[in-house]
């Protein structure tokens, strides 16, 4: 759990960075899009492993899926 744990950190710091550029229009916006789906995507693997035994894992997971689906269609 301390690997999911450390995941979702990651992924709170940056939907937090990424929301603010994508709200001031940032000319950086597509390539922070890639990074940040880098992080969705690792965050989704790490939670899945957990997502049977824990509602907030699966939700993680989903939120993470769905954010990495949005981030590809910016990223450059």
């Amino acid at each position: 759990m301390a690997a999911c744990a450390k995941s979702v950190n990651e992924l709170l710091a940056v939907c937090a960075a990424l929301q603010r550029l994508a709200t001031v229009d940032s000319k950086f916006l597509p390539k922070y899009a890639k990074v940040s789906a880098d992080v969705c995507e690792a965050c989704e693997k790490e939670c899945r492993k957990h997502e049977k035994k824990h509602k907030e894992c699966k939700a993680c997971a989903d939120s993470c899926a769905a954010c990495l689906k949005e981030c590809k269609k910016i990223a450059v």
